[in-house]
């Protein structure tokens, strides 16, 4: 089983304090993580985030970042690590206990794992941010806000990208590692608890960005016919988590415009075509 810098546990922090240092604790707690090299990565909070972090956890090390640079400051955090697996968390993210040993335990010898997704869970309602993830899978197009990546996979796969800056990056690179012909499996029993008051409501920023990068996602993924359909798909999620308001509707508006005005990022990927998975997803009926 993989510890040390055979593990690489990077969290992205920003303006999130007591958050991180929790997530921080739960992880010290663990067996695999505990032993694990911890890299925080800040963005350039204002909070005394990366003074707390140095204080009361001496062993992590704190990459301080004179900007916000969104999720690139995971591909910042991932340049540095030593880690042949990388376990990716938001500041407000911390595994179950033992998920991380028993993830690598049962895939580390298998080099056609790529990627494993472990399922968002609000720890204090126990709300399920994927209610359509219900059955294990070895082809999952889906990653959140902890995800466990083999360095050769995240390496192949080009990271985070990091035109995204937020949403969204996490199944463009789940999308991504299966292009390459890795698996990324996903276990429901394996979780990942979100302390996320975005999981609950989803912000105007949130409504703008994840639309705008949504549609940036199924154009890099699909071909036009499912590009088309997981854009409306997304588009019209994002609708109905804006609800009546006007200013929130407009948001969405933005967003769809945002991802025409903007250049949209491209990878010189591999063939296409794991958006399908997708919509299988989205669309199969429990």
């Amino acid at each position: 089983m993989p510890t040390g810098p055979e593990l690489s546990v990077i969290v992205l922090s920003y303006n999130r304090r007591d958050a991180l240092l929790r997530t921080l604790a739960h992880l010290a707690a663990d067996a695999a993580t505990g032993r694990a090299e911890t890299i925080v990565v800040d963005n350039a909070s204002s909070d005394g985030s990366a003074d707390a972090v140095r204080n009361d956890f001496p062993d992590a090390r704190v990459v301080a970042l004179p900007t916000n640079t969104g999720v690139a400051g995971f591909n910042t955090g991932a340049a540095l690590a030593r880690g042949r697996w990388l376990l990716l968390l938001d500041d407000d993210a911390w595994p179950d206990a033992g998920v991380v040993q028993r993830a690598l335990a049962a895939y580390d010898a298998d080099g056609s794992v790529g990627a494993i997704a472990l399922l968002p869970v609000h720890p204090r309602v126990h709300a399920v941010e994927w209610p359509f993830a219900t059955t294990p899978d070895d082809r999952f197009p889906f990653m959140g806000c902890g995800n466990i990546v083999r360095r050769e996979a995240w390496d192949d796969a080009g990271g985070y990208e990091e035109a995204f800056f937020l949403y969204r990056n996490d199944t463009d690179l789940a999308l991504s590692i299966l292009e390459t012909g890795r698996r990324v499996v996903f276990n429901p029993a394996w979780r990942v608890w979100h302390d996320s008051p975005v999981a609950d409501r989803k912000s105007e920023r949130w409504l703008r960005l994840a639309t705008r990068n949504w549609l940036w996602l199924c154009a890099r993924h699909g071909d036009a016919p499912e590009a088309a359909l997981a854009g409306a798909l997304g588009v019209a999620r994002a609708v109905v988590a804006a609800g009546p308001s006007p200013s929130r509707l407009l948001r969405v508006a933005q967003g769809v415009l945002d991802s025409v005005r903007d250049e949209r990022p491209r990878r010189p990927a591999p063939a296409r075509g794991a958006l399908g998975r997708v919509l299988e997803k989205r669309l199969a009926r429990k």
